[in-house]
């Protein structure tokens, strides 16, 4: 008899909430444009929502929050509550597209709660927010998934955007790497033929003129040499494929060999270059041609941004536990702004007007990393705009 009476109360009461569930239901549908009117209303009174409203149509509004309104509804008559996630789910996509971030949605579907959850208690002070919808899940719980399933998408969609990107990047930048490594190889190819030749038209007894116009040939080619090195060097750097093949290697011989190798542009200037440098072998555990690469750079790019009838010095000196190499010129300086930048990839500052070409910003790049490869260090000097610089380099001792 009193299990009976209780399912009889539980029934009773089970219908009068489906029938305050379906009152509730009803007055929110009257109460759609009310809802949206009253979100307007609390986006306007911020400034940051105020101007993003007023860059957006009422097809844009009409879009996302009534449908969730409509599927909130939809669960208070009995519907699927799954609507309310893909409705949710649908808005985080669509606001990402838009451009707001996920603080910008946040605050809109909180802001579309404390709205909907007002309308729903003048609707019903005694249910109120947690009316029970199937059993398990209230309004409250609803709402609450909404602003999750949003932001969830919104974050999601965003990952997945960056991902997509970074593996582009990647491919782009493989791509790139394989196109400049064998471009350097295709263009090396051809210069040891040309060189080659030039050597065989200077064996044939060329006039003066010829002789010059050759002299010019194979300067040109070598500096091209020179530049597809670099080029090689810069993709080697970046895929790890350096190796040194150390020895002891008397550092005079690499200043010898850089003022040697870059001698004809020194005349074409009328360049003094001087040699200060020790009687006595300056030895160090050092690649023999990397060392030697390093100074024909560096002496390259003195003689590129030094004016005819300029100066050149290169000094050997040591330090407790160091060999010192420096080259200093009388050129046209580094300004203060682009010193700290002076070994930045593909850097350059801005070119004097007496400077005929400036340089790709490769050469100082791939000397700091053919330097730091030896553990020794590289620091550039100067003292402004047409007060020459001074480029020092720092190689550990050998151990005597």
């Amino acid at each position: 008899m009193h299990s009976s009476f209780l399912r009889a109360e539980s029934s009773e009461l089970s219908k009068l909430m489906a029938a305050e569930t379906t009152y509730i239901a009803d007055y929110l549908e009257q109460h759609k444009d009310e809802i949206l009117n009253r979100w307007r209303q609390a986006a306007e009174s911020e400034v940051a929502q105020a101007e993003r409203l007023a860059k957006m149509d009422d097809r844009e509004l009409l879009d996302h929050l009534p449908a969730l309104t409509e599927a909130l509804i939809g669960v208070l008559r009995g519907e699927e509550g799954s609507q309310v996630e893909i409705d949710a789910r649908r808005h985080g996509h669509q606001r990402r597209l838009d451009g707001y971030s996920v603080v910008d949605v946040l605050w809109e579907l909180t802001t579309f709660r404390r709205v909907f959850l007002g309308v729903l208690d003048e609707a019903s002070a005694a249910v109120a927010d947690w009316i029970p919808v199937d059993g398990s899940k209230t309004i409250l719980d609803l709402l609450d998934l909404c602003a999750r399933a949003a932001i969830d998408q919104h974050v999601k969609e965003t990952e997945q955007e960056r991902d997509a990107a970074a593996t582009k990047a990647g491919i782009l930048e493989t791509q790139r790497q394989r196109f400049l490594s064998t471009l350097s190889h295709e263009l090396r190819n051809q210069i040891q033929p040309i060189l080659f030749a030039l050597q065989r038209l200077k064996g044939g007894e060329p006039t003066e003129p010829q002789l010059r116009a050759l002299d010019m040939i194979e300067r040109q080619t070598r500096q091209q040499s020179f530049l597809i090195e670099d080029l090689l060097d810069l993709n080697r750097r970046e895929i790890g494929k350096i190796e040194l093949r150390r020895s002891l290697v008397d550092l005079r011989e690499c200043v010898q060999h850089a003022a040697e190798t870059n001698q004809a542009e020194v005349d074409l200037k009328s360049l003094d270059v001087k040699l200060e440098l020790p009687s006595d072998p300056v030895y160090a555990q050092v690649d023999r041609e990397r060392l030697c690469q390093i100074a024909n750079n560096l002496m390259a790019n003195a003689v590129k941004f030094t004016p005819k009838n300029g100066t050149i010095v290169w000094r050997l000196i040591q330090e407790r536990g160091w060999q010192v190499m420096s080259i200093r010129d009388s050129g046209v300086g580094i300004r203060a702004g682009d010193l700290p930048h002076i070994f930045d990839i593909f850097f350059q500052g801005e070119v004097p007007a007496n400077v005929h070409q400036g340089g790709l910003g490769i050469g100082l790049p791939v000397v700091k990393n053919l330097v730091e490869l030896h553990g020794a260090t590289i620091e550039a000097h100067s003292e402004g705009e047409n007060a020459g610089a001074e480029f020092v380099v720092r190689i550990p001792a050998s151990p005597d």
